[in-house]
């Protein structure tokens, strides 16, 4: 082949490909509306649609120049966890996509009142100074009207521990929402309602068994030990004094403090008398 006729080859193709039309340039529009939630305002939303960042417009948001196919939609907002969404779309057409946004998990709030039943009718009144911990801390305390506010507690189930002078302690269970506020009326017992043990026994100093006679005045106790010289009784909560006597032996008197639950346990070694 002539030079001549190598370079009209080689013109006509190079027409030719001139002559191709260019792809197409990407013209599909996706708009995404975001629906935040009444508590917390939209605050420094970020959307992008295929990469691309997008627009706001009219209460939306809208980013134009995208090919069909599957598109992956992003948004986030100050404090709002992130959200994705994967949408088709067709040549040339348009998508709308309506993203509900969720808040980031955060404390919320537990408001309570702390109440105790009086009387044959078992009428609740209000409970003041009561403590109320959580996590081994202090975190509130009861008012005149037995109301406490716990500010930050949460997510999910937490456990309250209230205590206070005169009522047994109580541990209760509240599941506080996210951002949200929990409520909760606790009943509380008196402390003396909840017994305490007194055990022990009485032995001789030579540690041998000796059956004594026990007196309590504070709860007009009077008993005798059993023959192997222990002895036990359920007690309100408060201070005892409990004297020991027994025939040949010095008699013994010991103050001993209970509180509501507890359990007092003690040896008793009685002297003998001197001939």
């Amino acid at each position: 082949m002539s030079r001549c006729a190598v370079m009209l080859v080689l013109g006509l193709l190079g027409f030719s490909a001139l002559a191709q039309p260019a792809a197409p340039t990407p013209s599909g529009t996706v708009w995404i509306t975001l629906r935040p939630q009444a508590s917390l305002p939209l605050k420094s939303p970020r959307v992008q649609a295929g990469g691309k960042d997008a627009v706001a417009t009219g209460g939306a948001f809208r980013v134009d120049g995208l090919g069909s196919g599957p598109v992956i939609i992003t948004a986030s907002a100050e404090g709002y966890q992130a959200v994705e969404k994967k949408v088709l779309l067709p040549a040339g057409g348009q998508a709308s996509v309506f993203l509900p946004l969720e808040r980031i998990p955060g404390p919320g709030t537990v408001k309570g009142r702390v109440l105790r039943e009086e009387g044959r009718e078992g009428k609740k009144v209000p409970l003041a100074d009561i403590e109320v911990q959580l996590g081994g801390k202090v975190v509130a305390r009861s008012d005149a009207e037995g109301l406490f506010v716990v500010p930050e507690a949460g997510p999910g189930p937490v456990t309250l521990k209230l205590a206070g002078s005169g009522v047994r302690p109580q541990e209760e269970v509240v599941v506080v929402p996210p951002h949200g506020e929990a409520s909760v009326e606790v009943v509380l017992q008196k402390g003396e309602e909840i017994r305490a043990w007194m055990r022990g026994r009485v032995r001789s100093t030579q540690g041998r068994p000796v059956v004594a006679t026990l007196k309590i005045e504070e709860a007009r106790i009077k008993a005798r030990t059993r023959a192997a010289g222990d002895f036990e009784f359920r007690l309100p909560a408060g201070r005892y004094h409990v004297t020991f006597e027994a025939r040949g032996f010095v008699s013994q008197t010991k103050v001993v403090d209970v509180a509501a639950g507890d359990q007092a346990l003690f040896y008793v070694d009685l002297s003998p008398l001197e001939n």
